[in-house]
């Protein structure tokens, strides 16, 4: 809040009429020392010119007269004081005010638009503690003295002023943040009232902005005991407090019908001390919180499988929410802790969506321990919550859930098929890094078609284009209900996907075909090898020819030993012999030799 301030400009007309104006804003209120004595025993009066509208048609009082918004009276140096509150712009006008066969003045009041003035505080605190309360004020009066006032019965006085200080009041004027602040230190019953913040803006006339009202209620809590009440939003509260009075003990009642979110809070109960209007003796105090019950659903998934929940607040977009367990009566309220990001709780991930209002839930993995009743709340405010009941049930299912492995090339085009219940809609989605199941991009899915294979199931095949390393990893598929504040997702088979590159296809063809042209060309070397030696075979006694090897091989496979003869070139004088099964020889020339049977 900002203090606002009041103009004057005086000027002399004669010497019968005073005449000056005022500029205030609305809401807020203008005090104003009139620079006239009060004389006592003369009526006032005090009308609006321009409508000729009597506002105090000449009252007589010893010190205040009041009329709704507006107050004349005396002040201690015994002069008529102006006090207008609530300012708006019906009040814009020029007004006549005086004392009968005395003194009359003219006051015109200019009203401006401003929303810093129509904020009221209320503070409440015990007998004997300290009350403080503060009020803002323009960046062009940091240096101009600030003044508290106390309006009481009939009297406004000063509280508190740089130039008037007193016992137990304490001021502090921090000049960076704008704010003037005021400390009561060990209230009592007679401090609590209605105080005014203003600035003291003309040194040589009494002049002041008022910019809001403060209330300053004391309580004496000397029995106090603390009671706690929940109750369903639209429902009825009702709670009573135990009081003496007369040496009796009596019980005063409450009911409080169609409670809505904002009956939550703390109430008091207290007897009024009726010569301090603002005193209260506190018996008792009672914690209120409203429970506002949206619906009740019925959550299924199955043992080992997924399961998704979004809870939807939109009306609470940005506050923080929850999800807790009935059983144990909510004791371990499940949250994310930040906003708008994944994280891990127990054995379940949350995500609290501020831009769309909604909760997400993920149970990585489904157990029968999860079955139960949840509440998936939104903290509204300390006294006030608001959720959605949801009834889970665990299924088992031998044939739930399914694993399946599928396997694709890169570039081209998977096919992955699951099966789910015939009244619900397939949802497809996949594993991020912390096994969190999220919705892949439509343009990935070029195809969701289904097909009904039973009653109770049908078959959906979701076709992924142009796959990518990126789209390796696990998938998995399910059923999916919606209802107007919830959207749950029952996973129920769980799909790898392998990738096959084409380049390491290409890798193993052409090792199979440098395989073949190895194999061939040492076939061809074998052969020409052989062909070059068939010139060079000769015989040796005592009975000895020679022949020609065999150029078929299945021939040549009759033929148990070979004696190869050394090649004149050839270094060495050994003789080879070797099965069938060799392949390599350093000789050049082939020996035939056929024994014929001698006796």
């Amino acid at each position: 809040m900002k203090i606002l301030l009041i103009f004057f400009t005086f000027y002399l007309i004669s010497d019968a009429v005073r005449c000056f104006s005022v500029t205030g804003y609305s809401g807020g209120s203008v005090l104003v020392d009139s620079g006239k004595l009060w004389f006592s025993d003369s009526v006032k009066h005090m009308a609006k010119l321009s409508e000729w509208k009597t506002i105090i048609n000449y009252k007589k009082h010893y010190k205040w007269i009041n009329e709704g918004r507006f107050t004349l009276f005396l002040n201690n140096e015994g002069n008529l004081m102006i006090f207008i509150k609530d300012l708006n712009q019906q009040d814009v006008g020029t007004y006549r005010i005086g004392v009968l066969h005395g003194w009359r003045i003219s006051l015109t009041l200019n009203v401006e638009e401003d929303s810093c003035c129509k904020v009221s505080k209320r503070v409440m605190v015990n007998v004997g503690e300290t009350a403080t309360f503060s009020c803002e004020y323009s960046q062009n009066h940091i240096n101009d003295p600030k003044i508290i006032f106390k309006e009481g019965k009939d009297s406004i006085e000063t509280t508190y002023s740089t130039s008037n200080k007193k016992e137990r009041f304490s001021a502090s004027d921090d000049k960076h943040k704008n704010i003037f602040s005021l400390n009561i230190s060990a209230v009592t019953p007679d401090d609590g009232g209605v105080y005014l913040c203003g600035v003291w803006i003309n040194r040589d006339i009494y002049s002041y902005s008022v910019i809001n009202t403060v209330y300053l209620h004391i309580m004496n809590s000397c029995c106090g005991v603390a009671k706690t009440l929940k109750i369903n939003s639209t429902g009825t509260a009702a709670f009573s407090c135990e009081y003496s009075w007369d040496q009796r003990r009596d019980i005063f009642s409450v009911r409080i019908t169609a409670v809505t979110p904002d009956d939550g809070g703390v109430y008091l109960c207290g007897v009024w001390i009726n010569r301090h209007p603002y005193s209260y003796s506190i018996i008792n105090n009672v914690h209120l919180h409203i429970i506002n019950n949206i619906d009740v659903y019925k959550v299924s998934g199955y043992s080992g499988g997924g399961l998704m929940i979004k809870c939807e607040h939109p009306q609470y977009k940005t506050k923080p929410k929850y999800i807790c367990k009935e059983s144990d009566g909510c004791s371990e309220r499940k949250n994310p802790g930040v906003q708008d990001e994944w994280m891990e709780n127990g054995d379940v991930s949350l995500y609290d969506d501020t831009r769309a209002g909604v909760l997400m839930v993920f149970f990585r993995e489904l157990k029968a321990a999860d079955a139960g009743t949840y509440r998936c709340g939104v903290k509204v405010s300390d006294y006030t919550e608001s959720f959605t009941q949801l009834q889970l049930s665990v299924k088992h299912d031998s044939k739930y859930p399914k694993m399946v492995i599928e396997s694709a090339y890169v570039g081209e085009e998977v096919n992955i098929s699951c099966q789910i219940p015939e009244e619900h809609k397939v949802n497809f989605c996949k594993e991020d890094d912390n096994h969190i199941c999220q919705n892949i991009s439509s343009s990935k899915v070029t195809q969701m078609s289904g097909s009904s294979e039973r009653n109770e199931e049908r078959v959906f095949t979701v076709s992924i284009s142009n796959v990518s390393v990126r789209d390796a990893g696990v998938y998995w598929c399910g059923a999916e209900t919606r209802d107007t504040y919830l959207t749950f997702i029952s996973l129920t088979t769980k799909i790898q996907l392998n990738l096959m590159s084409n380049d390491f296809s290409m890798i193993i063809i052409i090792s199979v075909c440098v395989i073949l042209l190895l194999i061939g060309g040492f076939t061809l070397t074998v052969w020409k090898l052989r062909h070059k030696r068939r010139g060079d075979v000769h015989t040796h006694s005592p009975v000895q020819s020679t022949a020609q090897l065999p150029t078929i091989l299945s021939d040549g496979l009759l033929y148990a030993a070979v004696s190869f003869q050394k090649h004149e070139e050839s270094l060495s004088d050994a003789r080879v012999r070797f099965s069938k099964n060799e392949i390599h020889s350093d000789y050049a020339a082939v020996s035939h030799r056929m024994r014929t049977n001698s006796n």
